[in-house]
């Protein structure tokens, strides 16, 4: 699969690759427990630290890619983050540099034992899952600040509120979260400029039934 927004290919793991995985490990499990191992004692040593890096890498490498995903639509699509917490926001612009690297150089080697026991690249993983999750701390704080702030925030998602606090300037982009926040209200209707554009001043409120109240 290609990430959409920066082209980079988002690896997939298939049920079939990991029972491969097990099976094979439990085989050289077997082996390692054999008293006619002896000749090949190394090479099946050598298979077990293969197969265990591949094993720990791949697990790693989904929770990485799960985390990247859902924290570059933040810090990289919205501009409100970024001037709201600008040192994570570097922190994130580096580590996006490095996986998406990692995300290319894994795309060209399609062999798995190969790609995974790359020297050093369980630890640059872990490095980049350390920094993704001082971002996503940074962000639940800084979220939390707002819904502190106005309570009916806690009635919507995560998702849901960064879009709110992104169209902040935008209030028509809000309205669509309207009825998330509020039993009754389901739009509001804004005063209209010289160009027939909406203006941030709101006249009046409809109701999900459809009854519109004019504000004085």
């Amino acid at each position: 699969d290609i990430h959409p927004r920066t082209k980079t290919p988002m690896l997939r793991c298939s049920e079939e690759l990991i029972e491969m995985l097990e099976e094979n490990q439990v085989q050289l499990q077997n082996m390692a427990s054999s008293k006619f191992v002896g000749y090949f004692q190394k090479e099946v040593n050598e298979w077990q630290n293969k197969l265990s890096n591949a094993d720990a890498v791949i697990s790693i490498w989904m929770e990485v890619q799960r985390t990247w995903q859902h924290l570059e639509s933040i810090f990289i699509g919205s501009e409100d983050i970024r001037h709201q917490l600008p040192e994570d926001s570097k922190r994130f612009d580096m580590t996006d540099t490095h996986f998406r690297s990692l995300a290319q150089d894994m795309h060209v080697t399609p062999n798995v034992v190969i790609a995974t026991n790359k020297p050093g690249l369980f630890d640059k993983l872990e490095t980049i899952q350390e920094d993704l999750t001082k971002c996503e701390k940074a962000l639940a704080q800084y979220l939390e600040t707002k819904k502190l702030t106005y309570p009916r925030f806690y009635f919507v998602s995560s998702s849901d509120l960064l879009d709110i606090l992104a169209s902040g300037n935008n209030p028509p982009a809000v309205c669509k979260h309207l009825t998330k926040l509020y039993d009754s209200l389901a739009n509001l209707r804004f005063m209209m400029d010289d160009q027939d554009k909406p203006t941030k001043i709101a006249i009046g409120m409809q109701a999900k039934d459809g009854e519109y109240v004019k504000f004085n």
